[in-house]
């Protein structure tokens, strides 16, 4: 099995987790066999892991006590409870309120502006923990949620809204906290090492037509034991060219 380039996995990984947190922090397991259909019991460890540092859970979201700690949950209850005087807007609702904002309507932009804050609050809780504290989170994107409001003639159709506005929100958060994080780039650094493992195992085993062995790994490249090991317990497709230790 051809092993993805480095930009193709990142990518995908990014544009996993960007859709979990549109769908309210959580992916379903179809949506990662969809873009992941042959991970080993290693490779899916390692992405679910990576994926609930960033509170994204798998099946449904994960609870606020794993996600927050008491002072931020404190923040996030206390903008609950500001918003429990709002008027609650269904989605018939939206959609008029979309359809008048595009015409101009100020009233109908104020009333769509305020039914998405509980969404600005939702997803700043997804980027708590990554160097920017809740309160500036939610600033942020509130600051995003009313550009977004006012530059709503760039959508299609009503029903790109949602999105439209999930999105501006994301994208000003990840510029506050810087869109790179830790996670995500161990995980690309994991990949080029694969590639680097790969490119050396796979023809050496085919000279000396066997396996070999991680200290002959080591003697013909520069990669430590440790992150040939690291390679082969991500990528199980390593073992077609590598001896397992005894």
């Amino acid at each position: 099995m051809a092993q993805p380039t480095e930009q193709e996995f990142i990518q995908k990984i990014s544009e996993l987790k960007e859709t979990g947190i549109l769908q309210g922090g959580y992916l379903t397991e179809e949506q990662i066999e969809e873009v992941f259909p042959a991970l080993t019991q290693e490779q899916r460890s390692l992405l679910l892991d990576y994926f609930k540092e960033n509170k994204i859970g798998i099946g449904e979201a994960l609870p606020d006590s794993e996600i927050l700690n008491e002072e931020q949950q404190s923040h996030f209850h206390m903008y609950l409870e500001e918003l429990e005087e709002m008027e609650t807007i269904d989605n018939d609702l939206r959609r008029v309120l979309i359809m008048n904002a595009l015409n101009g309507d100020r009233d109908a932009k104020e009333r769509l502006t305020n039914s998405y804050l509980r969404t600005v609050i939702d997803i700043a809780k997804l980027y708590t923990g990554q160097g920017a504290d809740l309160p500036d989170l939610v600033g942020e994107g509130n600051v995003a949620l009313a550009m977004a409001i006012a530059g709503l003639d760039s959508i299609e159709k009503p029903e790109d809204c949602d999105e439209m506005v999930s999105r501006s929100i994301m994208n000003a958060m990840e510029e506050l906290i810087g869109a790179e994080n830790d996670q995500l780039e161990a995980l690309q650094e994991m990949v080029e090492i694969i590639g680097k493992v790969l490119n050396i195992a796979k023809p050496l085993s085919e000279e000396l037509r066997r396996k070999v062995t991680i200290t002959e790994l080591t003697q013909e490249s520069e990669l430590t034991e440790e992150e040939i090991k690291d390679a082969i317990r991500f990528s199980g497709d390593l073992r077609e060219y590598i001896a397992e230790e005894s």
